[in-house]
């Protein structure tokens, strides 16, 4: 009775412990990834911050120079500026609309040819398909 009990209890209390062992570890690496997957985001987040920071403090400087160089030019420089942007824009637009008419002339200049060798031909095609007939 007693002694089998007592076996037993002492089976169950091992089982009990490590049962505890395996929950405490369990616990232990959850606690572990928690703790990791925090770091991780702090690492992110501080990244990001200074990346957002660096660009800003990139972006006041470009505009600091960009308003400077406003200032020292003068209105010839300003003309010539937008002259040359509209220029820039202008002229590829000009060059493909040339190139395109050039190209509707020479489809034109060949289509009128293919027409005028076609109409000059059908009447020698059509004697020779009448006299076949006969």
């Amino acid at each position: 009775g007693w002694i089998q009990q007592a076996v037993v209890s002492t089976q169950s209390t091992g089982e009990e412990d490590e049962i505890w062992r395996q929950m405490c570890n369990c616990h232990q690496g959850t606690m572990e990834t928690y703790l990791e997957d925090i770091i991780v985001r702090s690492v992110d987040k501080t990244a990001d911050e200074q990346a957002r920071q660096e660009i800003q403090t990139k972006a006041e400087k470009i505009n600091d120079i960009a308003y400077e160089l406003e200032s020292k030019r003068d209105r010839l420089q300003s003309e010539n500026m937008v002259a040359e942007l509209v220029y820039s824009f202008l002229l590829p637009e000009v060059e493909k609309e040339t190139l395109r008419e050039n190209v509707k002339r020479e489809q034109r200049r060949h289509i009128l040819a293919a027409h005028s060798v076609i109409h000059a031909q059908t009447p020698d095609i059509e004697k020779e398909g009448g006299s076949s007939k006969q």
